[in-house]
């Protein structure tokens, strides 16, 4: 007998149904984020803490695609500041941090009272939330986009386009195989899409109203 998938809110269980029921013939368990997801909240023997997914989540920080700018071509390098520095900025005012970045391979650190309330800020989510953030960040190679899409400051396709920008820029100077470019952009739009539903389904307060059973 199967192991059953225990889900910690109803609009969640009901998403994960839905993944199942679209399945036909062969299981395609790639397209299958929300339960992916899942899973990976309840495989772990000993479950992380809050605090202890969070520490992970802000290792992500210190590497961060958007603190991490090109010396050239100019027209990138105007691009990359143009892009990143509004949400840049916006998460420094919405989490009052200094976030720094470079032009170099060296990364540059990361202040002790930005770890710390950017930290304070991730250990207001569950553990279960916390995986949906983590895949967003390890998806967009990129804490600070991840925290403006959760925060609906970002859509899904800005930010994954945001992530892309360099690669993009590459692409529109010297091509790319078309079906591959497109394949890899829609995997990471669909799969950060989840991981931001499976954060709202996580954190759902259930306004459901149930009917009363009949009075004798």
């Amino acid at each position: 007998m199967g192991k059953i998938l225990r889900l910690p809110t109803e609009g969640l269980a009901l998403a994960v149904a839905t993944e199942w029921d679209r399945q036909e013939g062969v299981l395609e368990q790639s397209s299958m984020y929300l339960t992916n997801l899942s899973n990976a909240a309840t495989d772990k023997p000993v479950p992380q803490s809050p605090a202890e997914r969070a520490s992970d989540i802000l290792e992500f920080l210190e590497t961060d695609t958007v603190r991490f700018r090109v010396e050239e071509p100019a027209h990138l390098v105007q691009l990359q500041a143009l892009a990143w520095d509004p949400v840049v900025k916006w998460v420094q005012d919405r989490h009052q941090v200094e976030i720094t970045w470079t032009d170099s391979i060296v990364a540059p650190p990361v202040a002790g009272e930005t770890r710390e309330k950017i930290g304070r800020y991730l250990t207001s989510y569950d553990s279960w939330s916390l995986i949906g953030l983590q895949a967003i960040v390890e998806g967009l190679k990129s804490v600070i986009l991840a925290l403006a899409v959760v925060d609906r400051h970002l859509s899904v396709e800005t930010a994954v386009a945001l992530s892309r920008l360099e690669e993009e820029y590459q692409i529109a100077q010297w091509g790319n195989v078309e079906w591959a470019h497109d394949i890899t952009a829609l995997h990471l739009r669909a799969s950060v899409a989840a991981s931001v539903l499976f954060i709202h389904l996580n954190t759902e307060v259930s306004s459901t109203n149930r009917k009363s059973a009949p009075k004798s």
